[in-house]
């Protein structure tokens, strides 16, 4: 870990071990054409000066999301401020005004980018995501998996109680839509499942 030079050190805290904050790898493109995509996308956005802010919070949120001595609840509430940014990214460039529910954001934007949607954002009419079940509870009622904050771990406590890995998934999730956003949606990455541990390869050009 290290420290910012800002009096306020302690929140600016990262992990700086390679290869464990995305589960992707750069193959036949550079850092630059990285930067390249970036500085597109700024210039791209010129009109919106909030839209820049939200890409850095989706980040810095993914970021935060790693820190080690997160809470479970602290961890899941992260990575969904991450996915709802990616929402507001995406939405806001739609021609028609759309009022989405937290039920069924991250499926509208996996059937947009043509992305496989995970079985946590899976929703219909008559049953939301239990991804939006979980944010309802742990923001409205305080309950994460039916305990008080910092009393549950994901899944819950109960022996037969399976965590998976779906806070996993989210980071990679977030991941996906961020190269969608900043302007590859197209990709091969983009297309790739989440529900595995396997690192992808990340090709910016072609």
């Amino acid at each position: 870990m290290r420290r910012s030079a800002r009096p306020a050190a302690g929140i600016d805290q990262r992990i700086l071990k390679s290869g464990v904050l995305v589960d992707f790898a750069l193959i036949r493109c550079t850092v630059a054409d990285v930067i390249e995509l970036a500085l597109d996308y700024l210039d791209s956005e010129g009109g919106d000066p909030r839209a820049p802010k939200r890409v850095a919070a989706v980040i810095h949120a993914l970021f935060l999301a790693q820190y080690p001595h997160s809470l479970p609840f602290e961890q899941f509430q992260y990575l969904y401020m991450a996915l709802d940014a990616c929402f507001k990214l995406v939405v806001v460039k739609e021609a028609q005004k759309l009022s989405v529910p937290h039920a069924g954001r991250v499926q509208w934007m996996c059937e947009k980018f043509d992305m496989p949607v995970p079985d946590w954002a899976k929703s219909d009419k008559a049953t939301p995501s239990s991804l939006s079940v979980i944010r309802n509870d742990t923001v409205h009622e305080a309950l994460f998996f039916d305990g008080p904050l910092g009393f549950s771990i994901y899944g819950g406590n109960q022996p037969a109680a399976d965590p998976g890995n779906t806070t996993l998934q989210m980071q990679a999730m977030v991941c996906r839509l961020l190269v969608a956003v900043l302007g590859n949606p197209g990709i091969s990455y983009v297309k790739t499942p989440v529900d595995t541990r396997q690192r992808h390869a990340l090709e910016l050009r072609g």
